[in-house]
């Protein structure tokens, strides 16, 4: 028979209740019974081997807890009441039973936990958990508060809570304990602490403000602690010494090694390439090895894990990890405070339960109001120093603080420690379990009455209170959410699925009541024109002085949210490198609490500032290595002379100097051994002529290989000198030798035998170029962070330019905040141009390696699309994903500096140009190379464009009116009003003049140098000779319009449609693109179904249908099929549906012929006939432009390349 063996997880309780029942103390047969149960268990497990006898039913009960969490979790998600207290009572049920029902061996198990185990397995979770979600550069600026808080606020607490319990004949009148009952009770939990008002509105200062006091306060209560009970414990023959040793340690080694450990973490994480598994792995493990490791050495693991969760944020793991990592640490805390409940529940029931007495509730109560009575004092106390540090401080904010704070996870460790220590005497073993009562009943009043509260406390000062310009700002987020709903609907009822939907139900179904509406007497006082929220009516609003300041300066808050934002997303497109994302995100964190202020490229300065001694040190090194005088001597024709200068320049020759050098540092050292230089002095003395005869040797050989020369070099001046100082000893040694030795005599003689160590030095000669490459190399990592923060600066002004609109609740300020934001922006482009010129090449290699990273993003993100629409397999996308990741490891290898590009190439690379190699030998021909001195014009306001004008090097600014892209000057008044001058920076690679010379308009700005500049320029006569000359679909003239169309695009996407990843669109549809002509009082038809979007980039159209008139740049929308050309000169950027991609565009909508040069100089005003062109040119034209511009998509900037 087959023998079975299905064995199940855990034994059942029934069953080790039934063996427990049979085995009665002081029966008669007890043994009997017990012998004859294991025989029979013995026999029913080995004969059938169906259940196992033993499980740890610990495992059972952990995840039964949280499971019973989670279900609590989801069925109390709207009840006040933190469900850790009825973990707790859970803890409480399960103690009752083990005492009066039924022994359960788990509980007694769970009783007696070791609070070391305890400490090492849910503290550095929860230290972490509260650091890593603190914002670094708030608490730096607030260190002294914590400080005080934490240090001499908590000192004084514990006394005051001690006193107080002394006072009322608590634990047998001992002080001691009562010192330790101050000091449990007056440590509050991190995390518990904020976790009833973090989500609420109150400031993040105040928040970082309560967690920072929390984490300072928990390591210093356990130091004391440990420290106080030492003290009491045994004899101390040298306390003052030991107090300090442990204080270092405690304190500043803990935080240096938290420092270093953050350190090693970061630089570990930097060789982790996008893998999250391992960085959530290292991120877990560095915390309880760095923990284990401090609390070995006698340091503290608080302080160790506190300053490594500081130090790390959610940019120094790789984009992507940040959203787990923070999910998973807040689930460990959740965890781990559902475990540490039910443990306090069982520990407190099993340990005190016959130590409760009479006045119980009393002296609980007593403790409960005189904790959070002393903590008040204490605050109020220290109020006047609390606020003049840091960020200031007010008597809300301290109530906050009080009420605040809650006792957990720390309280109950010390508590559980003095429980189970062993005492002599039962009455200190008493005492130390009514410790142990009364703090975890106090602690959890605190859980009960302050957390549910804390809330309401908080709204009742106005701390979280909406301000009206935060209701204008959420007003103007409500608008913009219903237009969007109105615009789906509008799209929805096209689609012909959902013609017969019932609309009337859908509309009343998406109805939602916005918090925060604005009441008719708010109305009455604000100034600007805004759509009511329930007729959709205009409604005028007057706005004073004051709150106008308060909409600056909350819209000043936004913004500088929004850059956070932008800077984040940068950093997960791989635009910026980690350490300049998080010293942008610092930057604007700092601007928070600095009222009015806005981030400037100014300040930003100040954080990518190299300190000048690297760059001095560099230069200086290589003066002395490699700057000489040139040499103007030719080689000798002497034999002799000759063979000296073949072996000199010989690498084996200076080979055998440094093999020389070496072994002489033998004997110098020796001299230096006073038993070993009097024994072997005649010895030693010998080798030093010897070795000072071969750098003899060797500085004449020298000296007749290179002639005059030779003294142009500083090595050779150094080994002369050496020479020299050689005889020179041996000269002194000598002429002393005879006379009898004296005080001065024995001095020089030192004097000499010190300076022969200047020997040693000269091996620096192959130190110092490995130095320089270090310097080099360094140098170049400054630069490069240096061009990578003004770099995501700028990309962050342009990425919230797009919603000051959405920010801003007046019109004033949104225009004093878009005039800052362009000068802030101006400038920081000014700053990039000079960068360029000062290091081109090291800002040509960050931009060739953000051009490879963004085509690689943006592979990677058509890779996702094409998996995620089971276009790839699975596994064949993560092959591919492989081949991806590798050509981004790859990044890393491109060389740090690259030299820049002549004109030629500079050429051969603009857009319209690529891969035509007549039209690039044509224009070649016709170029020119003209130069400019600083402060020179290349061209002026209001004069015909003489052509196209090349930038090679250098960096020019434009002033003056902005490009109106062919709109007449009225109607663009009309829709941009004057008000910020239009400027611009442009420096190598951009061009000048392509608009103007197509529409043979005159020019809209002026340039002028800001530095000497090199350009190539075409003139517009020989330009439009090469319009004429190469006709051939696609002509030159529709690569230039196609370039200027798709340049205009992505400004104007970016400007409508900020939120939305404009930049994978257009990549992905960008061999689907073409540009039409809308010849003046012609109509013509769009969005007939083959279109995706439509986007106006020249001239003005007009919608047959509603009238109405548009000017570039323009999205046109959707809900308009047909419009009419309204202007001379107007273009469309026509981006096709996907199902169009195969197939040839209609005659209808094919592409039009452009202007040729011999019409413009037959002044014709409006466009010739339009020649069909097939799709296949557009798509021809497109596949060649698309590898050139998919990485010039992401922002306006990107120009100076």
């Amino acid at each position: 028979m087959t023998h079975l063996n299905l064995s199940f997880a855990a034994a059942g309780p029934a069953d080790m209740g039934y063996r427990a029942t049979r085995q009665v103390p002081g029966h008669g047969h007890g043994h009997r019974y017990h012998q004859q149960e294991e025989e029979e268990d013995e026999y029913y497990f080995d004969k059938w081997d169906i259940l196992p006898k033993d499980l740890p039913v610990i495992v059972l009960l952990v995840f039964a807890t949280f499971a019973a969490a989670a279900l609590l979790r989801t069925i109390l998600k709207e009840t006040k009441m933190p469900i850790l207290v009825f973990i707790f009572f859970v803890g409480v049920a399960l103690g009752l039973i083990d005492r009066f029902a039924s022994e359960l061996e788990i509980v007694k198990t769970i009783a007696s936990i070791d609070p070391v185990l305890f400490i090492h397995t849910f503290s550095p979770a929860i230290i972490f958990s509260a650091a890593f979600d603190m914002d670094f550069y708030i608490f730096r600026k607030s260190i002294w508060q914590v400080l005080l808080l934490a240090v001499p606020g908590f000192l004084v607490n514990s006394a005051l809570l001690a006193f107080l319990t002394f006072k009322l004949n608590k634990f047998d009148g001992s002080f001691d304990y009562c010192m330790l009952f101050g000091v449990i009770l007056s440590t509050t939990d991190p995390i518990l602490s904020v976790a009833s008002v973090k989500n609420i509105g109150l400031s993040k200062i105040l928040i970082n403000l309560i967690k920072g006091e929390s984490l300072l306060n928990d390591a210093i209560s356990i130091i004391i602690f440990e420290f106080h009970r030492d003290l009491s414990r045994r004899q101390h023959k040298e306390m003052i010494l030991e107090f300090l040793t442990k204080m270092f340690l405690k304190c500043f080694a803990s935080a240096v090694f938290g420092f270093l450990s953050s350190r090693v973490t970061l630089c570990w994480l930097k060789y982790i390439f996008n893998d999250g598994i391992v960085e959530v792995v290292l991120s877990f493990s560095t915390v309880y090895l760095i923990f284990y490791i401090a609390e070995q050495l006698g340091m503290s693991g608080i302080i160790a894990v506190c300053i490594l969760g500081l130090l790390l944020d959610s940019v120094s793991f790789s984009p992507g990890v940040d959203l787990f990592l923070y999910k998973f640490w807040a689930m460990l805390t959740f965890l781990a405070h559902v475990l540490l409940y039910l443990i306090m529940g069982i520990v407190i029931t099993h340990k005190t339960i016959l130590h409760v007495k009479s006045p119980l509730s009393f002296f609980i109560i007593t403790v409960y109001l005189s904790l959070n009575l002393v903590r008040a004092m204490v605050v109020l106390a220290l109020s006047p120093f609390l606020s003049h540090v840091g960020y200031g401080f007010n008597w809300r904010w301290g109530a906050v603080i009080v009420w605040s704070g809650i006792r957990g996870t720390f309280s109950f460790n010390m508590a559980l420690a003095l429980s189970q220590e062993k005492f002599q005497h039962e009455k200190d073993t008493s005492t130390s379990v009514q410790i142990l009562l009364h703090s975890g009943i106090a602690s959890l009043l605190t859980l009960i009455i302050n957390s549910t509260t804390v809330k309401k406390l908080v709204m009742a000062l106005g701390l979280c209170s909406f301000t009206l310009p935060k209701r204008m700002a959420l007003h103007n987020a409500v608008q913009r959410i219903r237009q969007i709903e109105a615009n789906t609907f509008s799209m929805l009822k096209l689609d012909r699925f959902l013609a017969d939907a019932n609309w009337e139900m859908a509309e009343e179904a998406i109805q939602m009541e916005y918090p925060f509406r604005l009441d008719s007497e708010e109305i009455s006082n604000l100034s600007k024109t805004l759509k009511c929220q329930e007729c959709d009516a205009d409604t005028t609003f007057e706005r004073n002085p004051q709150q106008i300041a308060d909409l600056m300066e909350e819209a000043r808050l936004r913004l500088l949210t929004a850059q956070m934002a932008s800077y984040r997303k940068q950093y997960s497109n791989g635009i910026l490198n980690q350490d300049a994302a998080q010293t942008l995100i610092g930057a604007a964190e700092s601007y928070v609490d600095i009222k009015g202020k806005f981030m400037n490229i100014h300040e930003v300065k100040t954080y990518w500032e190299s300190k000048g001694f690297l760059v001095t040190l560099k230069k200086w090194l290589t003066d002395w290595v490699y700057n000489v005088k040139e040499e103007k001597s030719k080689p000798s024709r002497n034999k002799i002379l000759k063979m000296c200068r073949e072996v000199v320049f010989m690498d084996e020759f200076e080979c055998m100097s440094t093999i020389v050098t070496f072994l002489n540092s033998v004997p110098i050292i020796l001299n230096f051994m006073g038993s070993v230089s009097s024994v072997f002095l005649p010895q030693l003395r010998m080798m030093n002529y010897y070795f000072l005869g071969l750098y003899t040797l060797e500085a004449i050989l020298k000296a007749l290989a290179m002639g005059r020369t030779y003294i142009y070099h500083h090595w050779n001046l150094f080994e002369l000198l050496i020479v020299v100082l050689g005889f020179i000893d041996i000269m002194i040694t000598s002429l002393f030798k005879s006379v009898s030795p004296s005080t001065q005599v024995i001095a020089a003689i030192e004097v000499f035998q010190a300076i022969r160590l200047l020997r040693l030095l000269r091996l620096l000669k192959h130190v110092i170029p490995k130095a320089i490459y270090l310097l080099d190399t360094q140098i170049n990592k400054q630069l490069t962070f240096r061009y990578d923060i003004a770099k995501g600066y700028v990309q962050g002004e342009e990425d919230i330019k797009g919603v000051i609109g959405q920010i801003a609740g007046h019109e004033r300020v949104y225009s004093e905040i878009s005039k800052i934001l362009e000068t802030n922006k101006q400038e920081a482009m000014k700053e990039l141009g000079l960068m360029q010129r000062e290091y081109p090449e090291i800002v040509i290699a960050v931009k060739t390696k953000q051009a490879v990273q963004t085509v690689l993003n943006a592979a990677y993100e058509t890779l996702k699309f094409m998996i995620s629409g089971g276009i790839v397999d699975r596994n064949e996308g993560t092959e591919l994903h492989k081949v991806i990741l590798k050509k981004k490891k790859q990044l890393a290898m491109l060389p740090p500096r690259i030299a820049p590009a002549t004109a030629e190439e500079l050429l051969r690379n603009v857009i319209w140009l690529q891969n035509e190699k007549n039209h690039i030998e044509y224009i070649q021909k016709k170029a020119q190379i003209l130069y400019y001195d600083y402060g020179g014009v290349i061209c002026e306001e209001h004069e015909q464009p003489g052509g196209i004008y090349l930038i090679v090097s250098g960096m020019t600014k434009l002033h003056g009116s902005a490009p109106r892209y062919g709109v007449d000057k009225e109607h663009y008044l009309q829709t941009h009003p004057a008000g910020i001058p239009y400027t611009d920076y442009l420096a190598t690679g951009a061009i000048i003049g392509e608009l103007n010379c197509l529409t043979n308009q005159e020019m809209e700005y002026t340039v002028t140098c800001e530095t000497a500049v090199q350009t190539c320029f075409i003139s517009i006569d020989d330009l439009l000779e090469a319009f004429d000359t190469f006709l051939d679909e696609p002509s030159l003239e529709y690569k230039i319009w196609m370039k200027i169309a798709l340049d205009v695009a992505v400004k104007t996407f970016k400007e409508n449609y900020p939120d939305k990843n404009w930049a994978e669109k257009l990549c992905m549809q960008f061999s689907n693109m073409y540009v039409t002509d809308v010849p003046n009082h012609t109509k013509c038809d769009i969005y007939n179904g083959t279109m995706d979007d439509v986007i106006l980039v020249h001239g003005t159209v007009q919608d047959c249908q509603t009238l109405q008139r548009y000017a570039a740049p323009h999205i046109l929308p959707k809900l308009c099929h047909q419009v009419q050309g309204t202007a001379p000169i107007t273009k469309l950027l026509v981006i096709k549906t996907a199902d169009t991609i195969l197939r040839k565009n209609s005659g209808m909508y094919s592409v039009s012929q452009q202007y040729h040069a011999t019409a413009r100089r037959m002044g014709h005003a409006t466009l010739t006939a339009a020649s069909e062109t097939e799709g296949e040119s557009q798509s021809t034209l497109n596949t060649n432009l698309e590898h050139m511009y998919v990485s010039s998509t992401n922002s306006r900037w990107e120009q100076m390349h």
